[in-house]
């Protein structure tokens, strides 16, 4: 290849959306390779500052490395050397290393193009679009009751939780609409054709008829997991109103909760309209009960919960000592 890589396209939206689906799909286009859930900015945003400055060698350096042993721990994949992954940016910089990663991942399945879905990135989409222009980004969009309805059975979130998530994924939505690609996931599984030709037309691809049997080409670990087990066989439609087997009372607050957003996308409701309520984020305290209903017995879920603060708490220790957040927080400037 000769000239800089194409942008890399993201994958967004509420989890149990369809994202990994429509993922799958593109990923068994021939150009183009997606990256099942870096969660790069969840995992490393919020420290990013303690690094340093990346267009410093030392401060890159260490970065790189974090990032290559989340991705052996989290993903199973071994990145390239950190002076080889060093030697292939086309910028020193937080994006241009995500950038970079994904561009490895496509010439590791022989393709051109690289994308990533992880659902979560929504929530920075201002930043994803500013600095890395050019980047196509597909929202995937779906009922929030059956959302819900596939959260908590996937994730063991409870109700106020799960419907956050999708109430935090619509306003996102909202605020960037003009600047994104919307796919609808009943749209999806009942029209999948006409909807990967417009979604392939986005990307400025054409559309490949062999993108539909990606349930072929599904890794082997991912088949293992079995809120992933419709990957295994062809779209269908049959998890459209999962949710009716929910009870009532907990229907009408989802749609309560989400009214606004079904009305503007067009979801019936159960009966009229209801009022619509607001729901506060979920406490510190909620958080850490639906993380600990997660992570359950499995000891598989643990370790990757355990990897970032693995590199985190060493980081903090180390910014702590250095007395950067002094210097940082403008206090003192020797």
């Amino acid at each position: 290849m000769t000239g800089s890589p194409p942008p890399p396209i993201f994958i967004v939206g509420a989890p149990r959306s369809g994202t990994t689906l429509l993922a799958r799909i593109l990923d068994s286009h021939s150009k183009i390779a997606i990256y099942h859930e870096t969660q790069y900015y969840p995992l490393l945003r919020a420290d990013l500052h303690r690094y340093g400055n990346l267009h410093r060698l030392a401060d890159l350096t260490h970065f790189i490395d974090d990032l290559r042993y989340l991705s052996r721990v989290l993903h199973a994949t071994d990145l390239p050397p950190t002076d080889e992954f060093i030697d292939s940016l086309v910028e020193r910089s937080f994006e241009g290393v995500l950038s970079a990663l994904l561009q490895f991942h496509a010439r590791q399945q022989g393709k051109l193009r690289g994308g990533e879905k992880t659902p979560r990135h929504h929530a920075y989409l201002g930043e994803i679009l500013a600095r890395l222009p050019g980047s196509p980004v597909i929202f995937v969009l779906r009922d929030p009751r059956d959302t819900v309805h596939s959260i908590r059975r996937a994730f063991r979130t409870d109700l106020k939780g799960a419907v956050w998530m999708w109430r935090e994924a619509y306003a996102n939505y909202e605020k960037f609409r003009g600047r994104v690609h919307a796919v609808r996931y009943e749209e999806l599984v009942r029209e999948p054709e006409k909807i990967l030709e417009a979604a392939c037309a986005y990307l400025g691809e054409a559309f490949e008829s062999g993108m539909l049997r990606f349930f072929e080409r599904v890794p082997e670990k991912m088949s293992a997991i079995p809120h992933h087990a419709k990957l295994l066989k062809a779209v269908d439609s049959d998890s459209i109103g999962k949710f009716t087997t929910m009870p009532l009372a907990e229907l009408k607050t989802i749609e309560a909760a989400c009214a606004d957003g079904m009305e503007a996308l067009g979801y019936p409701f159960i009966g009229a309209k209801p009022q619509p309520i607001r729901l506060a984020p979920p406490s510190k305290l909620d958080f850490l009960r639906n993380r600990l209903r997660y992570y359950g017995w499995s000891r598989r879920r643990w370790r990757r919960g355990w990897a970032r603060w693995k590199i985190v708490l060493p980081l903090r220790l180390r910014y702590s000592l250095s007395l950067a957040w002094l210097l940082q927080s403008g206090k003192y400037s020797w």
